[in-house]
C-alpha cells in the first residue's frame, strides 16, 4: 500500500491512484502557503477561523502529530475528558483480554500521549 504524504516534495499535478484506479487532480500541490492565502483573499473565499487564532493545520484535536496537541486539549476540556474516558476503556479491554499495559489511569495514558 502506497500512502501519499501531503506534503511530499514528490507529490506531482496528476497522480494515478492504484487502489482504486482512478487519476487523481492536485492543482494546487506546488502552491507555497503564501499563494494559498493570497488567493483566498483575492476570491474572498470563506474558512476556517481557527486559522486566525494561528492554527497553520487543522484536524483533529489532540492530534499527536501536533505540536499543540497540549494547548489544544486544555483549550477544549470536553475533549480532554472524552479521550482519558476512551483511554480507561482501553486499560479496562486490555485486563479484560488478560494483555499487560503500563498504565493504570486514563490519565496517565493522555501524560504519555502528550509527552511524546
Amino acid at each position: 500500500m502506497v500512502l501519499n504524504d501531503d506534503n511530499d516534495a514528490s507529490r506531482r499535478s496528476v497522480e494515478y491512484c492504484y487502489r482504486t484506479r482512478k487519476t487523481i487532480l492536485n492543482p494546487i500541490v506546488d502552491w507555497t502557503n503564501e499563494e494559498v492565502w493570497e488567493f483566498i483573499r483575492e476570491y474572498k473565499i470563506p474558512y476556517c477561523s481557527l486559522y486566525d487564532e494561528g492554527y497553520k493545520r487543522l484536524g483533529c484535536i489532540g492530534c499527536p502529530m501536533s505540536n499543540n496537541a497540549r494547548e489544544e486539549l486544555e483549550k477544549y476540556q470536553i475533549y480532554k475528558q472524552n479521550y482519558i474516558k476512551a483511554f480507561e476503556r482501553m486499560i479496562e479491554e486490555r485486563q479484560k483480554r488478560g494483555l499487560e499495559t503500563e498504565w493504570k489511569t486514563g490519565e496517565e495514558v493522555m501524560e504519555w500521549w502528550l509527552s511524546r
